[in-house]
C-alpha cells in the first residue's frame, strides 16, 4: 500500500495490510447482500448473512463501527 494513507479504526489506530483486507472484504459482502440479496437463492442469501454475522464480529473488534446488519435482513 505504498503512497496510501493507511486505514484507522475509531481508536484512531492503523490497520495492518490484513486487517484492511479483513474490512474490504466486510464491506463487500455487505455491500453485495444489500444490493442483491433479493435475487439470490435462499440458501446463497441465508449462508452470505451467516458469513457477514462472524465478519461483523471481526470488524467489531478491530473498531470499525460496524454498525447493525438489519438494513440486510440480518
Amino acid at each position: 500500500m505504498t503512497g496510501q494513507n493507511p486505514m484507522v479504526n475509531l481508536a484512531g489506530d492503523a490497520l495492518t495490510a490484513a486487517e484492511e483486507e479483513l474490512v474490504h472484504t466486510y464491506r463487500h459482502l455487505h455491500r453485495a447482500l444489500a444490493m442483491y440479496g433479493e435475487e439470490m437463492a435462499p440458501y446463497q442469501r441465508r449462508n452470505g448473512l451467516k458469513a457477514l454475522a462472524a465478519m461483523w464480529q471481526v470488524m467489531n473488534g478491530l473498531d470499525m463501527d460496524p454498525g447493525q446488519l438489519y438494513d440486510v435482513g440480518a
